[in-house]
């Protein structure tokens, strides 16, 4: 007896493992989680039959009666079933520490997760992915402003982005959310989101209609997908094996036209450059001879930087020389426009 958190895998019988079937088939009720992402109906109509009593759960039901399912599991084999792996997500966190805070046993049967199965469906490599985020189904722009902040530090890293896409209200598409994306681009102004970077869009992956297709993001909008689940990708640049594998499934061309941004280098590139332009503009006056040389100095630093992939420190070097030439603007000393 105890309670067992069994990955589903994609969302099919196919997907799940012989582990997690058995488990099905011993555990006396079954929770199916139906909130963390989108089942095949043929699916839980499958499920249904390898055990006892099948129960869909909304989170209400799982966050509500919590005490009252780790108490069943005291007494016999209780299973949760959920998408993917179970806690890839934190979801049900909260249910296994209650568990074990209870003295209730408790088991993880791992499953296929859409953010492994997402990056080896893209031919992309692992060890060159950054920070994953969650793209919502919501009119809240606000909401957005973490998976565009996730893309753009990665960006500046030199890595690629899986985004997650809500599986609410029947699932947010690639195309609504790259819509949304670039509305939260254009509050936001940071430069990442942008229609002539390359995108990779997953649907369906474990289903017999899958599908992954890569294009620029301003024909991506436009391509139409089976319904949801939906993930995308945003990578940065490409090594020329992933190329190799994403020209597989591009758009013609799409590979060659696309234009990797780094929106920490390109901001210190505009810093460097407007800080040299007011330096060219002061280094006549010899009063301010020791304040140009500083301000020279940290320009060069930022310089040197950038050439060893130093983005940070770039970015930092470019910071001083900027706020030690707003400084003497400030005291009254010099007069430009940045």
């Amino acid at each position: 007896m105890g309670l067992l958190f069994i990955g589903g895998g994609l969302g099919g019988l196919r997907t799940l493992t012989l582990e997690a079937v058995e488990a099905l088939k011993g555990c006396k009720r079954v929770y199916v989680d139906t909130y963390t992402s989108i089942w095949q109906h043929e699916f839980l109509e499958e499920v249904k039959t390898l055990s006892t009593e099948v129960v869909l759960a909304g989170r209400s039901l799982l966050e509500d009666r919590m005490r009252e399912i780790v108490e069943e599991a005291a007494i016999h084999d209780v299973g949760i079933l959920i998408p993917g792996d179970p806690f890839i997500a934190t979801t049900h966190t909260a249910l296994r520490e209650l568990a074990h805070r209870k003295g209730v046993a408790t088991k993880i049967l791992h499953g296929v997760s859409v953010l492994t199965a997402s990056i080896s469906a893209s031919g992309l490599h692992v060890y060159k992915f950054g920070r994953t985020a969650s793209v919502p189904y919501t009119d809240d722009i606000e909401q957005f402003r973490q998976p565009l902040l996730a893309v753009e530090e990665n960006l500046s890293r030199g890595l690629h982005t899986l985004l997650l896409l809500d599986t609410a209200k029947g699932g947010l598409t690639a195309g609504e959310a790259l819509t949304k994306l670039l509305e939260a681009e254009r509050v936001f102004g940071r430069g990442v989101i942008r229609g002539d970077m390359l995108v990779i869009a997953v649907a369906r992956l474990g289903y017999t209609d899958e599908t992954i297709c890569a294009d620029l993001l301003d024909r991506m909008m436009q391509r139409q997908l089976p319904p949801p689940p939906h993930a995308l990708i945003i990578p940065s640049h490409l090594h020329f094996t992933e190329k190799e594998i994403v020209s597989t499934y591009s758009a013609p061309e799409a590979v060659k036209e696309t234009v990797v941004h780094n929106p920490v280098r390109e901001r210190v590139f505009t810093y460097t450059a407007k800080c040299r332009r007011i330096i060219r503009l002061l280094s006549s006056q010899p009063r301010l001879r020791d304040y140009i040389k500083y301000a020279e100095a940290y320009v060069e630093d930022a310089e040197k930087f950038m050439e060893v992939g130093d983005l940070t420190n770039a970015l930092l070097a470019a910071g001083y020389a900027e706020g030690l030439l707003d400084a003497l603007k400030l005291r009254g000393e010099v007069s430009f426009e940045w």
